[in-house]
């Protein structure tokens, strides 16, 4: 049985797997589930329909469980300055140590990653109307490395969302974002007092918001939703977006440019990254993001 804890307050709970990447696995208000989960790898009471792989490489090999996690950025294969995952054995498939366990809130901490050379820690709170989530990154090596910390929500897409759900971006001027990743369609944005609107669309793709200035959020065709704030900082950051939206609906064909990929779920990941920090032995880098249900 992989390890499950609850946390409580009032209406609201959430439910944490540190053996799986130390990742909020639900979270819901009065029973209403927020958070996409993949059922094809957890059985109802979210234990894993199969054994937990540690060493996966690979898009193609992710067991991509769901929920919200947190990964280390700038992300990519090839080199030691780029965090080579999901899959990883460390952050996103790694088990995390439980310390600080309350009843509404809870500590985890990573193993030492040997191709990052950091430790993770997340520390989850629930709040009134919502939770934060504050990811720390710490160098454990002997030598200096630039990372940032990465948080991703993980939230899912219904028909009627295709239709009139939206992502909106508070952002500090008009400007079209980034388009990191354009796979398979693509994702209708307007730009109009000082907010970003994305329309969901049978899509693959990526986009990144250089001019985010505080929250990113998922409204459903319903018009429940959740809104990701975060400080606004200078400084660089990955990909030049310290906010990210990536969008998936289901695909016939495996995405080669994702090394044989299936996209076969619907779903969005609200993502927001810190800037980038030249790290010294023992030292950290931190990110705050609050969680408010709409």
């Amino acid at each position: 049985m992989t390890q499950l804890l609850t946390l409580r307050r009032g209406d609201l709970v959430a439910v944490v797997a540190p053996e799986l990447g130390g990742r909020v696995l639900s979270f819901t208000r009065s029973g209403d589930e927020v958070l996409w989960q993949n059922t094809d790898l957890l059985d109802p009471d979210l234990q894993p329909r199969e054994a937990v792989r540690r060493g996966a490489t690979g898009f193609a090999e992710w067991l991509n469980w769901g929920g919200d996690k947190s990964w280390v950025a700038p992300q990519g294969w090839g080199s030691p300055d780029l965090w080579p995952g999901p899959p990883d054995p460390t952050f996103d498939g790694g088990a995390f140590s439980v310390h600080d366990l309350r009843p509404d809130s809870v500590g985890l901490v990573s193993a030492d990653d040997p191709a990052t050379g950091l430790r993770m820690r997340r520390d989850i709170a629930l709040s009134d109307g919502g939770m934060t989530v504050r990811t720390s990154l710490t160098n454990v090596s002997e030598v200096t490395r630039t990372w940032a910390a990465w948080e991703v929500v993980q939230l899912p897409i219904e028909a009627a969302d295709l239709r009139s759900g939206s992502v909106r971006v508070r952002t500090s001027r008009a400007a079209s974002p980034h388009v990191l990743h354009r796979l398979v369609g693509d994702l209708p944005v307007i730009s109009r007092d000082g907010v970003t609107a994305v329309q969901l669309t049978d899509a693959v793709g990526k986009l990144g918001f250089p001019n985010y200035d505080g929250w990113i959020e998922y409204r459903r065709a319903s018009g429940v939703g959740l809104r990701l704030s975060s400080a606004v900082t200078s400084g660089p950051h990955p990909d030049d977006s310290p906010a990210q939206l990536w969008v998936q609906t289901p695909q016939t064909q495996p995405i080669a440019e994702l090394d044989g990929f299936r996209s076969t779920a619907a779903l969005l990941e609200l993502e927001l990254v810190s800037p980038l920090a030249t790290l010294a032995p023992g030292e950290s880098v931190g990110l705050l993001v609050r969680w408010t249900l709409l």
